[in-house]
């Protein structure tokens, strides 16, 4: 097992991690020249000085650090002479400081570090949304090391095989997360790259709630068994995936706390964890939303999700054997259910299972979107 794992630039984290196989860590600053796959305002602020010590502490520790530049979209500054100078002398900096390589999306990007320096590794970040042969194959004729793959393949094991194989024979890697919590099937999801992208580039409008997730909140409030059809990994399903040659996980965890990441980073080498799995996954249905509701007068219903718990060791041991001889993107879920008697298995809310619980029909708050931008009030 290889983790790649977020940083959240506290020393004390990578002190700590030594044991672990911990081969990778990532990060950025908080805003950037290109924008990246986090909102700013979730982000430590840290200064360039600090950004080198932790960087050398990294090395220091026999791992690596990948920079994140994985934005979504420029608005169209790839156009601007200027602004291609900037990103290129912002490469050139970041490579002085000691960063090992790069995690992009955008094609542009990647030949930009490519042209300037053609050995550093490259990921193709999840935010490129890789999800099928034709595009690793032309991700790989961009020269990226390694495919982060889009998290709906996660439990596509055919796909995953014939991918893994595909890449080891072209020198490759292939990376899975393991623990965002992004809807299967999000509709949302190319505007929540945006949004992320927008909000963490340098001068931009400020706005202090990524509000794409308020709308996958309501899909989860109206049935909480969504989040079974989520494609997180847990710790002990990873050795299905290192029985097809994929040892190599990612914890999406910069924004979080040192010890949500240790315990984190101790449950996926340990392949294993006793308690509520919405522990360890990102869940920002349940963690962020209730809070941003608040602090804008909006909604309650969304506080029902903070009570949401998912026994990990209710799990039937072999439950992701469904998935080798389903294909879930030509079956319709409604029709399926298999998600759902898992759920029924697993999943209470408050102390009470979800059996009985019917499923509401709240629409997407549009209304409240305008409350996220700095200054404004709900109208």
């Amino acid at each position: 097992m290889r983790l790649v794992v977020g940083t959240n630039f506290d020393d004390n984290l990578i002190k700590e991690i030594h044991k672990y196989p911990v081969k990778y860590l990532f990060g950025s600053f908080k805003k950037t020249i290109t924008g990246h796959g986090r909102a700013s305002f979730i982000l430590p602020d840290i200064d360039e000085d600090h950004f080198k010590e932790h960087i050398d502490l990294i090395h220091k520790n026999n791992m690596k650090f990948l920079y994140v530049m994985n934005s979504a979209v420029l608005n169209g500054n790839e156009y601007s002479p200027e602004f291609n100078k900037n990103i290129e002398n912002e490469i050139e900096k970041l490579v002085s400081y000691g960063v090992d390589g790069f995690i992009a999306a955008m094609p542009f990007l990647i030949g930009k570090i490519r042209k300037e320096y053609p050995d550093i590794e490259i990921s193709a970040s999840s935010f490129a949304r890789i999800s099928t042969m034709r595009e690793i194959e032309e991700y790989k004729n961009l020269d990226v090391n390694t495919i982060i793959l889009n998290e709906d393949t996660s439990r596509d094991f055919k796909f995953l095989e014939n991918a893994n194989n595909y890449v080891k024979s072209n020198g490759m890697d292939i990376e899975l997360i393991t623990d965002n919590s992004c809807l299967f099937g999000c509709p949302y999801r190319r505007t929540h790259d945006i949004v992320s992208s927008l909000s963490s580039k340098n001068n931009n409008e400020r706005f202090w709630f990524e509000y794409p997730l308020l709308f996958c909140a309501t899909d989860v409030y109206n049935d909480p068994k969504n989040i079974i059809k989520m494609r997180w990994i847990r710790p002990e399903d990873t050795e299905m995936y290192e029985d097809i040659g994929i040892d190599r996980f990612k914890i999406a965890s910069r924004t979080k706390n040192t010890s949500w990441i240790l315990k984190s980073i101790k449950a996926y080498s340990d392949r294993n964890y006793d308690g509520n799995l919405l522990d360890i996954l990102s869940y920002p249905q349940g963690n962020a939303v209730p809070g941003a509701m608040a602090k804008i007068n909006g909604p309650d219903n969304y506080s029902e999700l903070k009570n949401v718990y998912i026994d990990n060791k209710k799990f039937p041991g072999k439950w992701l054997n469904f998935f080798k001889y389903n294909d879930c993107n030509s079956m319709s879920c409604e029709v399926c259910g298999y998600c759902d008697k898992i759920a029924y298995k697993t999943m209470s809310i408050g102390s009470k299972n979800i059996i009985g619980r019917e499923n509401k029909n709240m629409k997407i708050p549009v209304n409240l979107v305008q409350a996220f931008k700095d200054g404004n009030d709900i109208r």
